[in-house]
């Protein structure tokens, strides 16, 4: 904790200390020194990134979106749903 849940009190209001994970799935979970290590993504509650993968993955969800629409824009792939 930062401090802020604290009952002296703290430099911000405990909820806006919240932050949340979620898991990557488009990483694959490894064991390192007898540890299970799961890929996260890690956002506040208003959606800021807090790490350097979040902005990746946003990119790679806008290129896959932007990629299907092309392709059904040129009428190649109207199916497709996804871009690897």
């Amino acid at each position: 904790t930062d401090g802020s849940s604290f009952p002296n009190g703290g430099l911000r209001a405990t909820h806006t200390a919240a932050a949340f994970t979620t898991w990557d799935r488009s990483s694959p979970c490894f064991v390192l020194d007898r540890v299970l290590r799961i890929p996260c993504a890690f956002i506040t509650h208003l959606g800021a990134c807090m790490d350097d993968k979040t902005p990746l993955l946003r990119s790679n969800d806008a290129l896959n979106r932007e990629g299907l629409r092309l392709l059904k824009n040129i009428k190649v792939g109207t199916s497709s749903k996804a871009i690897h």
